[in-house]
């Protein structure tokens, strides 16, 4: 089933990419947004929160499909610049920094937009799938200090040990 951009309002299709986007195909997704974006400047009604959420979703889109991910994270971001009032752009900002394995901007961006709406249903998903660090073994020590790393690895691997299932067998 191939998109049909044609004969549709812009909200419309804008409506049918999202869908495209839910359903990941991002290929049908790309091109009804960009025919939304198109179609909304043919009328001239194009606000700027409105081409803000277009383009940002746009971004998201050209992300998760393969290859794009620096064009659409540059979509993303240039979207929260102009449009900073809306928490679903910096939860698609979240998700693209998260697909280009950028876990600090991403809480950021995550951190923001629930700032905006504390109960955003998609952020609070986001944040729960991603895994956290634990506290360091000797706060007085860095991270990456070699008695942190050692214990850390040995308080895991522990975890691990002793949180296991007795299995049938046992």
């Amino acid at each position: 089933m191939q998109p049909q951009p044609t004969s549709q309002s812009s909200e419309e299709l804008f409506q049918r990419g999202l869908n495209y986007l839910e359903h990941k195909q991002y290929q049908q997704s790309i091109k009804l947004i960009q025919a939304a974006m198109e179609q909304t400047k043919a009328e001239g009604g194009a606000n700027k929160g409105t081409s803000m959420r277009h383009l940002s979703f746009l971004g998201l889109a050209l992300v998760l499909s393969s290859g794009r991910s620096g064009e659409g994270l540059k979509l993303c971001e240039q979207a929260t610049k102009r449009d900073f009032f809306d928490a679903d752009i910096f939860c698609n900002l979240g998700i693209a920094y998260m697909r280009s394995r950028q876990k600090g901007p991403a809480f950021e961006a995550f951190r923001k937009g629930l700032a905006l709406m504390p109960r955003h249903r998609r952020i609070l998903e986001e944040l729960s799938r991603i895994e956290r660090r634990d506290s360091r073994v000797f706060r007085g020590l860095s991270r990456d200090h070699f008695l942190n790393y050692f214990f850390g690895v040995l308080r895991h691997r522990l975890r691990l040990l002793f949180s296991r299932e007795p299995s049938l067998n046992d």
